[in-house]
């Protein structure tokens, strides 16, 4: 065990020489903050969520699902005995959650001195911190796992898209019939909010409708060719960076099995926590996070990827 002696404060710990920051001190002003609009839980409601090693020592989950149409003998003989079907269409994957550790420290110098309470913004900011990144594992998990995907316009990789291959009734219809294609039932398609202009334009789209009987989801902005229409930030930006002919979104539809399973499960170890202490040794304000998650994919064909440019 080390001593107190041993412990010393962590690096990079927000304080009075901190890029920014020191603008904050030693003038009066507003104190309201503009917090940078971020998305929080969008994508985290079109997945299944597991929790069978919560509280437990287990270090995976093993999630089962069946890969295709049972078919049952029937055929029978009178009088002789049954002819037996033996069930080999189950699989099963594998997810091995990884930690999530996160911490913010504050000077109490600084604390004392800046117009903003950053104790409140800390908190904030590691929260939204936390869910975008359950958000991008979604996203990853979809992205990298799904097998079927559409252009727009008439490119047919997205290294041939060309400005104007925007998204379109037809594009999210043929992306649609994918899935239904493999017994899948489409549901909820995820744009950002690039595409949401190029959406409304259409007679295809129809505007949420509030105080109505069907639940809304967060984020749901309307209906478009009879899928749920998400928009989140989460959506991932493409450029040439990432080798594609044009600045876009990688879009995607989510569907659902006959059972109402969704293709991806959340697994959770440890759900997303967050705590607060001030150490008086380090004079230091301490805020943390800690979870343990993974994404495991189980029905690629469920979803369907919708590469399309901005403009």
């Amino acid at each position: 065990m080390r001593s107190i002696q041993s412990l010393s404060a962590a690096a990079n710990i927000t304080d009075t020489s901190t890029t920014q920051i020191n603008e904050f001190q030693g003038t009066k002003f507003a104190d309201d903050i503009l917090k940078y609009a971020e998305d929080f839980r969008f994508l985290q409601q079109v997945v299944n969520v597991d929790t069978s090693i919560l509280n437990t020592k287990d270090a995976s989950a093993r999630l089962f699902v069946t890969t295709s149409h049972l078919d049952v003998t029937a055929a029978h003989t009178e009088g002789a005995e049954r002819t037996y079907t033996e069930i080999t269409n189950l699989d099963s994957v594998t997810v091995t959650p990884t930690w999530d550790l996160g911490a913010i420290a504050i000077s109490k110098e600084i604390v004392k001195t800046c117009a903003v309470d950053l104790i409140e913004l800390a908190k904030y900011m590691i929260a939204q911190d936390g869910e975008k990144k359950v958000e991008t594992a979604i996203a990853t998990a979809v992205i990298t796992g799904t097998n079927n995907s559409v252009f727009g316009g008439d490119a047919t990789t997205y290294q041939s898209l060309e400005p104007g291959d925007t998204i379109t009734p037809d594009l999210v219809k043929n992306a649609r019939g994918l899935i239904r294609a493999d017994d899948g039932k489409p549901k909820v398609l995820a744009i950002n909010p690039e595409q949401e202009t190029d959406l409304i334009k259409y007679s295809d789209f129809n505007a949420v409708e509030y105080g109505g009987r069907e639940i809304v989801l967060n984020g749901e902005i309307g209906k478009f060719v009879g899928l749920k229409v998400i928009t989140s930030n989460n959506v991932p930006a493409k450029d040439s960076g990432d080798s594609w002919g044009a600045d876009g979104h990688l879009c995607f539809i989510l569907g659902q099995n006959d059972v109402g399973q969704w293709g991806q499960t959340l697994v959770w170890k440890e759900k997303l926590t967050y705590d607060y202490e001030y150490l008086k040794r380090f004079v230091n304000h301490y805020i943390y996070r800690d979870a343990c998650y993974a994404v495991g994919l189980l029905q690629q064909n469920l979803n369907c990827l919708i590469f399309v440019t901005d403009t």
